[in-house]
């Protein structure tokens, strides 16, 4: 792969080749993030698709049907922003971003801006031909920068980057699509037929099979094929990103450098609740002797309503084409039809949940069946309404500790995101005057001559010189007449400044004197003169207290 930094960009080919292996080295919850938000989308586009061709709707359904789309769109579209966003951290070897409403809010924000114009600019771009590769390259890369206020400029420099790349990688993703799209087809068409003729599974499908010119058949397959190819797609355009970044920035050597990509630097923490129920309950042996008890009579008028009811509900709807509505003269504004028609919809939701959980508790007692024998219900011994409490008992106490195990990973995370480090300001240590290890280049001079005023304010004379002469090396330094190292002694800086101070005789003889007054008293027996370190104190332009 060439590098990021040239003109051409890494090979189409290998940069596909490398989003599959980023796509599969991606942990499973990324993976899921994808699914979440993708899922429901596809799967409510495709009820709607086949709803709306079918039974002809009011408008007022039509039209509540596009709202929950534009909010599973914009729910898929923030699920993609996260997945490519923890793709880049991937393969940045970085940590993943932490989770907050404000951070979703805003991808929400920023994404929803950019693509929904993408459902009017791709098709359109795509009936040009010649704008496609431009247009479908900026809004994938859009998703890369989720919630950033540079989203739109940053998408727009990575879309036009490199375009022989991305127009090339764009006919190998159509190609794979295709053959992933044939083989969908065929195996929908022929599977069902083939189980048919060699199971004997007697289906829909099977006896008749699916009609290659249903509009609805071609949009399922269209849309799982999609499906199954996005996540490349996905994969190819963050790596795009990734490499298109890097020039400015070198982030692929830093890469690079530290290995190839691997799975993260931390272990993931795995929370798994499994809550295991062996509860063994045999029910007694049917007698043979006993006959068995006969049928209550069923009344036909009662099984006629029921069976109507049946026919009536959402599940058998869909075999019956219904009718255009009568037209009424006096129909409700669209308003209040558009408002009466989201309650009727609300009141079915309401009416489904309640059938789901009716289905759930007759699952539930069908676990504990019930002894029809008196004598056999009245035997000592653990009754099936005891067991079923318990069982409801650890159903309880499963989704209780899944939802605190949910709080504490989300608070923790809430907790790592608010520390945060303030940086504060480093003194700098002051050095002792008395310590041998002490240098020149540790202070200023105005550091060691501020030094000196102080052990001058305690009469400590001694200490006064030593501050006084390294203060005297530190102003040479800075003038560039000494060059100042631990290893120097005294009489190399007195050669280092001869023969620098070419044309300045005086300074090379000041400070052999200034040498010979600090070594005769700081390492000889003779006392410092107070009156003659003032004056060296004053050639700083100082004066000691």
């Amino acid at each position: 792969m060439s590098g990021s930094g040239s003109g051409e960009g890494p090979g189409p080919l290998d940069l596909i080749e490398e989003a599959v292996f980023l796509v599969r080295r991606a942990p499973p919850g990324l993976l899921a993030i994808y699914l979440a938000g993708t899922a429901p989308f596809v799967l409510a586009i495709l009820f709607y698709w086949a709803y709306v061709t079918w039974f002809a709707p009011p408008p007022a359904t039509v039209a509540w049907m596009d709202c929950g789309l534009v909010v599973l769109f914009i729910a898929m579209k923030v699920a993609h922003s996260e997945y490519c966003e923890r793709l880049l951290a991937l393969r940045l070897d970085r940590e993943q971003p932490g989770w907050s409403p404000g951070r979703l809010l805003r991808i929400a924000s920023v994404q929803t801006r950019i693509q929904v114009w993408g459902l009017v600019a791709i098709p359109l771009a795509a009936v040009a031909t010649v704008p496609f590769g431009w247009a479908y390259a900026y809004y994938q890369s859009a998703s890369v920068f989720g919630g950033s206020e540079r989203a739109h400029e940053l998408a727009a420099g990575q879309a036009r980057l490199w375009p022989a790349q991305n127009h090339i990688a764009l006919l190998v993703i159509s190609a794979l699509f295709a053959v992933v799209f044939v083989n969908l087809l065929s195996a929908c068409l022929l599977i069902p037929w083939i189980a048919n003729q060699l199971l004997g599974t007697n289906s829909l499908f099977g006896l008749s099979g699916w009609s290659p010119f249903n509009s609805t058949f071609l949009a399922s397959v269209t849309a799982l094929s999609w499906f199954i190819i996005d996540p490349l797609v996905k994969g190819f355009y963050t790596l795009r990103v990734f490499y298109g970044q890097a020039r400015s920035t070198g982030e692929d050597l830093r890469v690079e450098l530290r290995g190839p990509l691997r799975r993260g630097l931390a272990s993931r923490v795995l929370w798994t609740a499994v809550i295991a129920l062996a509860l063994a309950h045999a029910s007694p042996p049917a007698r043979a002797a006993e006959a068995p008890a006969p049928a209550p009579a069923v009344d036909p008028a009662r099984l006629d309503e029921s069976i109507d009811r049946v026919l009536a509900g959402s599940d058998f709807q869909w075999r019956m084409r219904q009718p255009p509505p009568p037209s009424n003269p006096q129909e409700d504004g669209p308003v209040k039809s558009f408002v009466r028609r989201g309650l009727e919809m609300l009141s079915g939701l309401g009416e489904a949940a309640r059938r789901a959980w009716d289905r759930l508790i007759e699952w539930l007692d069908g676990l504990f069946p019930k002894h029809k024998d008196a004598k056999e219900a009245e035997e000592p011994g653990m009754a099936a309404s005891t067991l079923r409490l318990m069982l409801y008992g650890f159903i309880l106490a499963a989704l209780l500790l899944i939802a605190t195990i949910a709080y504490f990973i989300f608070r923790n995370a809430a907790v790592r995101r608010r520390v945060t480090v303030k940086a504060r300001e480093v003194q700098p240590a002051i050095p002792s005057v008395a310590d041998e290890a002490s240098h020149a280049g540790l202070l200023s001079a105005e550091g060691w001559l501020e030094l000196a005023r102080r052990h001058a304010a305690l009469g400590e004379w001694r200490l006064v010189l030593r501050a006084l002469y390294l203060a005297t090396l530190a102003r040479l330094a800075a003038e560039g007449l000494v060059s100042l190292a631990r290893f120097k002694t005294n009489l190399d800086y007195e050669r280092e400044i001869r023969r620098r101070a070419i044309g300045k005789p005086e300074v090379p003889a000041r400070f052999a004197v200034r040498r010979r007054e600090f070594e005769d008293a700081w390492y000889g027996q003779i006392r410092p003169d107070e009156s003659s370190l003032r004056g060296w104190m004053a050639e700083f332009g100082g004066r000691a207290p």
